[in-house]
């Protein structure tokens, strides 16, 4: 039998000390506080870490160009060089990849070309382009996407792929280490709506932050030693000492790992 959202759900519920449901849909105090949380803190979770599970690569869609020579849409943010689409399920960047520019009259990298200098990426940014999506579409359905606005990914690159962190839904995916922290995490946030005695409900948060922490941090430690050994993320005090104010912000080379919010009585970002 397949592991289903309310399976991870009622796990959480077990550590609370509530009994399970049998739906997210089923209307129930539980259900309704488990089906307001589930998604985004899977979003938050995934983000939290460079899971390798979640680890994708895909090679991503011309928006435009500024010097017109594959598209007609020259809007791209200066000073870059080109922007593309955010792909559909992705949650977090990680980083942009050279290419050898062996590209056809579309901007697209022919098959075969080569990705260069992995141990050293292609500066990018992430931001938002005034690139409207039908408010009646399925744009809810889609990362990055709104009625207003569509997330992109602006570089000099041309023929670009992206590695990402991608919307990994189905539990039996995860690692273990992963569905650790989600279970956690989701008792964490579950414990003060749901258990009445609020002195025991601290409690059992308190507990599942710990648990939750450290799953992200083996997984943060993990997946560095399996990948090579680069420094993910400059402190902005070092940066600013080597190279002054930076214009770039934190999606330049790698986009490092983002922090899982945690509320409880010392307060605490991780």
């Amino acid at each position: 039998m397949p592991t289903l959202p309310v399976d991870v759900v009622n796990r959480a519920l077990d550590e609370c000390g509530i009994g399970e449901i049998g739906d997210l849909g089923e209307g129930s105090p539980a259900s309704n506080a488990a089906t307001r949380i589930y998604v985004p803190t899977l979003r938050q979770l995934l983000s939290a870490a460079h899971w390798n599970f979640a680890r994708k690569q895909n090679a991503l869609i011309l928006l435009a160009d500024a010097s017109a020579t594959y598209i007609s849409n020259t809007d791209v943010l200066s000073p870059w060089s080109y922007m593309y689409e955010w792909p559909v399920d992705c949650v977090h960047a990680r980083f942009v990849p050279y290419t050898d520019g062996n590209v056809d009259t579309d901007g697209n990298l022919i098959a075969g070309s080569n990705l260069l200098s992995w141990t050293s990426p292609s500066p990018f940014l992430v931001a938002s382009a005034n690139r409207v999506n039908d408010p009646a579409g399925n744009w809810g359905d889609i990362e990055g996407h709104d009625p207003d606005q569509t997330r992109v990914i602006l570089s000099n690159v041309i023929g670009a792929s992206l590695v990402y962190t991608g919307m990994m839904q189905y539990p039996d995916a995860w690692d273990p280490l992963f569905e650790q922290g989600m279970v956690a995490v989701l008792s964490a946030r579950l414990a003060m709506p749901l258990i009445e005695d609020k002195k025991f409900a601290r409690v059992v948060r308190s507990d599942n932050i710990a648990i939750a922490r450290e799953a992200i941090n083996a997984a943060r430690v993990r997946d560095g030693n399996e990948g090579w050994t680069v420094a993910d993320h400059t402190p902005d005090w070092i940066r600013a000492r080597t190279s002054g104010a930076a214009w770039y912000g934190g999606g330049y080379l790698y986009n490092s790992w983002l922090s899982m919010p945690f509320v409880e009585d010392a307060g605490g970002v991780f």
